[in-house]
């Protein structure tokens, strides 16, 4: 089935492109590496994002780029990123939190050195940007979605239980600002996640938001399970968190997904590196971390409308968005 794409255009021309600086601008040719999660590119989830990130920047910037993948143990993911430093790149890209304690371990040591981490904040270096997204704000427009294609007024969502609550509050307020009356069930837990859906649609629930990370496909097949019962339930996931390879006749489920742009996140790190200005938002003032939070407005968060279902509801999704974008 093709996907059809929902962006808040005009809010991301606006601000994200305005960080690109012409390639042939540059003074020399500036190094980048990137170490990548195991399995590399060809994973579907967060290591293809920065890879696709890494090819547009290759054709905006005059830069060289090295890469490297990592086989998951903690020595070899240290081993790795010093390898990149050691080729001379001046900037570091590494691919998720499990490179967070070697990341830490590594930049301490090289502090003129600059460094990224996508889709982590525990890094509380002042040389190391953490490329994070407004999980809020996603939470909100999948809300806005989930309320007004839910028959049964009744939503829900599952996630991990160690997860932060902000998917859960954007969530909550996204569907409760868009239809008086919706019920809203959260559940969270690390397994089993499949038997949080049993339940849900037990108690009514048609449209699931699903916000755990991984190849998990328990949920997919209660929802499956459940509409060849006869009963009509969506789901809508996240990407790239999510990298399922799904039948057919699953994907019909799906109806839609919040997407964190780990692409443009990379593309502006490297923009900033390129003309001198390291990403130095402060994210967490107490915890000492840096970076930038990407969301609505500079193109971070965006949801994919996957069914005509929820399509016919663009309108009031990218009102929606550009509401909250501006908060």
């Amino acid at each position: 089935m093709k996907r059809l794409r929902f962006a808040v255009i005009g809010i991301v021309i606006a601000s994200f492109c305005a960080t690109f600086v012409p390639a042939a601008q540059a003074a020399k040719v500036f190094s980048v590496g990137v170490a990548y999660d195991t399995g590399g590119p060809g994973d579907h989830s967060y290591n293809d994002a920065v890879a696709a990130g890494i090819d547009v920047a290759k054709k905006l910037y005059a830069i060289n780029v090295s890469a490297t993948v990592t086989i998951g143990t903690e020595s070899d993911r240290e081993l790795r990123i010093r390898s990149l430093v050691k080729k001379g790149c001046k900037l570091v890209i590494v691919v998720g939190g499990e490179y967070a304690a070697s990341l830490k371990i590594v930049a301490r040591h090289y502090p003129a050195r600059r460094f990224a981490i996508v889709n982590d904040a525990t890094v509380n270096l002042p040389n190391v940007a953490s490329l994070v997204f407004a999980e809020k704000q996603g939470g909100y427009l999948a809300g806005v979605a989930a309320a007004l294609v839910s028959k049964t007024r009744k939503i829900g969502l599952i996630g991990n239980s160690g997860q932060a609550s902000d998917y859960r509050t954007g969530f909550i307020a996204g569907a409760r600002s868009t239809r008086k009356g919706v019920g809203v069930q959260t559940r969270y837990r690390d397994n089993s996640w499949g038997t949080l859906a049993t339940s849900m649609i037990a108690n009514g629930v048609d449209v699931i938001f699903l916000t755990t990370a991984g190849s998990d496909s328990e949920v997919f097949d209660a929802v499956i399970t459940a509409n060849a019962a006869g009963k009509e339930v969506g789901l809508i996931g996240l990407e790239p968190d999510q990298y399922l390879t799904l039948a057919k006749s699953a994907k019909k489920y799906i109806l839609a997904s919040v997407v964190k742009r780990a692409d443009r996140a990379v593309i502006n790190v490297i923009a900033k590196a390129v003309s001198g200005r390291p990403l130095k938002d402060v994210l967490d003032p107490v915890a000492g971390t840096y970076g930038r939070r990407y969301g609505i407005a500079d193109g971070g968060i965006e949801i994919s409308l996957w069914t005509p279902s929820v399509a016919k509801f663009n309108k009031e999704i990218n009102a929606a968005a550009i509401r909250v974008g501006e908060l």
